[in-house]
């Protein structure tokens, strides 16, 4: 297993703010548990199971997802789980709102979540992050011998 060479996460702001309501959560956390031990009572139990599951919830939709891109396949590092598609079977790669969607010989689409196409620049038909980074996929497919299509138009 390589180490990517590239890889490509959340925008900036999308994990600052995950990283914030995080951070909000675990000081709520500790007050309750703060609370609970002084009182001795179990009136809190519901937010000491509630609060931990969101802030995990957090951590998987907002910072784990990433795409990492080496010279043999692409990561796709969604929230539950993660996927390898080797580059010489990759047919396409399409920009989308819900994320950068990987064409794949012989298998279902993959979608890396980590790198979105606003849908106002979906609109507009205007390049953003996501068709950079679709095309510098396309590049590294067609140098390990995909057959990868055009850009989409």
């Amino acid at each position: 297993m390589e180490t990517p060479r590239i890889t490509w996460r959340m925008g900036v702001a999308a994990r600052t703010l995950a990283a914030l309501v995080m951070l909000v959560g675990i000081l709520l956390e500790i007050g309750f548990v703060a609370a609970l031990v002084e009182e001795r009572e179990l009136g809190f139990v519901g937010a000491l199971l509630v609060l931990p599951c969101f802030v995990v919830w957090l951590w998987c939709a907002f910072l784990r997802p990433s795409i990492g891109l080496t010279s043999t396949e692409l990561v796709l590092r969604n929230k539950y789980r993660t996927e390898r598609v080797e580059l010489r079977t990759i047919q396409a790669v399409v920009p989308s709102s819900g994320g950068l969607v990987i064409v794949v010989d012989g298998r279902p689409a993959c979608t890396g979540w980590a790198v979105q196409k606003s849908n106002l620049a979906l609109w507009l038909n205007r390049e953003g992050r996501a068709d950079r980074i679709a095309e510098q996929i396309r590049q590294a497919a067609l140098a390990g011998g995909a057959p990868v299509a055009p850009a989409p138009e």
